[in-house]
């Protein structure tokens, strides 16, 4: 039992399976990119903790390397703490 032509089906058929693998894909990108964005703040608190502590610190005002303020911090044994 037939409802649509044969070309109907096929198309239908197509959208169907491209809607599928879309609905996987898509999540992946979307957590791909809030990885990426929660890097970026992560990077952007360590940067403003490194300035904190150079301004209390006259020895680490020479410390800061630029390229990754984290590692930095975690060198120095300054870490961030995560909210309780």
């Amino acid at each position: 039992m037939r409802f649509f032509r044969p070309e109907v089906e096929a198309t239908l058929t197509t959208l169907g399976v491209l809607t599928l693998i879309g609905l996987i894909v898509w999540p992946f990108a979307w957590g791909y990119e809030q990885r990426r964005q929660a890097r970026t703040w992560q990077s952007i608190a360590c940067a403003y903790r490194m300035r904190e502590a150079a301004v209390r610190a006259a020895v680490v005002a020479g410390v800061d390397d630029g390229r990754n303020p984290c590692q930095t911090l975690q060198r120095l044994g300054l870490t961030i703490e995560p909210p309780r």
